[in-house]
């Protein structure tokens, strides 16, 4: 049994360590409404800025650079007071995890390799089995390199907005009700869920994004940081559609290295969402959950250690410890 402080007892101390605190409460309806106002905001900034630089979205069915960059841009200005609030009502330091700690370049150098490496690897697999040819496009090296280095650069950009809002607003929320595991899959869901406008969107490709939210949330946990997940969003993204010149997520970029030419079926190839919608894209995550495990230790940082310790605690009790 427990026991108060000097054996006193006021219903006003009693608290229950399952019950969220009041700011847990204002947090998760700040976040709620962010996510169903963000978009029309976005687009509400967005549209007149790109009007007023002529910027098209698209051109000959490709999403072009620099309206794509803007967009971005804009985004990830968004995102970032929407972590400021996020860690202000719920207390957590900015300078801390999961934005501020060591390694954080190292582990977006390693994040981006892993998931340059499984993408790559995916396509591949798709060429391998006699589903997709690829063929070099019809560009200048200057104009392939122009282009191959701008798209990096915005893909990083929008890569670290979605992840600010994904991985660190929404595991800063939820797990302070559910816990980290139950965190984790809030992640997955939202994220699936951002996606569920794109174009071509499918069910297998969305049960894909469940689980690479899942495994982004993950390797939070495990770095205590949200460096890896960036980096390897960014790659994932980079490699099918700048790269290779695949769908991603549904669109093909403007100036793309090379000619993707699926021939197989949409559950090879992925259809109109690109190879991510493959199911080789289930193996590739797979096999980026297994170089996270081989390339990063998880005990070098207090939160570093995945799901370890049981949820986070949502409030502490009233009660002293056990004498």
């Amino acid at each position: 049994m427990r026991r108060l402080t000097k054996g006193t007892f006021s219903m006003s101390n009693l608290r229950f360590a399952w019950l969220p605190a009041p700011r847990s409460w204002l947090a998760l309806l700040f976040i709620a409404t962010v996510y169903i106002g963000f978009d029309h905001l976005a687009f509400v900034i967005d549209r007149p800025l790109a009007r007023a630089l002529d910027l098209h979205t698209t051109a000959q069915d490709e999403m072009e650079l620099l309206p794509y960059a803007l967009l971005m841009v804009v985004r990830l200005l968004m995102d970032l007071p929407v972590v400021a609030g996020v860690c202000a009502i719920v207390q957590s330091p900015i300078a801390g995890f999961p934005l501020v700690g060591p390694r954080m370049g190292r582990l977006a150098a390693t994040g981006l390799a892993i998931g340059l490496i499984v993408m790559v690897g995916a396509i591949l697999a798709i060429m391998a089995t006699g589903n997709a040819s690829v063929a070099i496009s019809a560009q200048s090296p200057l104009s392939a390199l122009s282009y191959g280095s701008g798209w990096l650069v915005f893909d990083l950009i929008g890569a670290t907005g979605e992840e600010l809002f994904g991985r660190v607003a929404v595991l800063l929320v939820a797990e302070r009700f559910v816990g980290r595991y139950g965190a984790a899959i809030v992640s997955g869901l939202m994220f699936s869920a951002l996606h569920l406008g794109n174009p071509g969107a499918s069910r297998i490709w969305l049960a894909r994004l469940f689980f690479q939210g899942v495994l982004l949330a993950y390797a939070v946990y495990r770095t205590g940081s949200v460096w890896w997940s960036v980096g390897y969003h960014t790659g994932w993204n980079w490699a099918s559609a700048p790269l290779f010149g695949a769908a991603g997520s549904g669109y093909l970029d403007q100036g793309h290295i090379l000619d993707f030419m699926p021939t197989g079926s949409s559950l090879m190839t992925g259809g109109a969402v690109g190879p991510e919608g493959s199911i080789f894209a289930f193996v590739a995550m797979l096999c980026a959950f297994t170089l996270l495990v081989a390339t990063t230790s998880g005990r070098s940082h207090p939160h570093g250690r995945a799901f370890g310790g049981g949820s986070v605690p949502v409030q502490k009790a009233a009660f002293p410890e056990d004498s």
